[in-house]
């Protein structure tokens, strides 16, 4: 057998989980401060880590933008005026 039929295939995989990291790197900041900016940057990460199939770091981002949504005095203040002002006041 001659070597001149040999092909030689390279499969190059681009994988990274940059977006899943930043999800969590934001989620875990927004629990500390700055929670009106850092929020809805790792929720958006966090969806983005999803759709490129990066699960496990992009869920938990997501987790700690939720947790820090619950710790924010001020997205909690938002969020339940425009509750009040959804229901009318009442």
């Amino acid at each position: 057998m001659s070597n001149q039929n040999q092909e030689k295939i390279i499969v190059i995989q681009n994988k990274s989980n940059a977006l899943g990291i930043a999800s969590f790197v934001f989620g875990l900041i927004s629990i500390f401060i700055f929670s009106v900016i850092f929020v809805p940057l790792s929720l958006i990460f966090g969806i983005l880590g999803i759709i490129k199939k990066q699960l496990v770091w992009s869920i938990v981002g997501i987790i700690f933008a939720l947790i820090g949504f619950a710790t924010s005095p001020m997205l909690l203040g938002i969020f339940g005026l425009a509750t009040v002002a959804a229901t009318g006041g009442n």
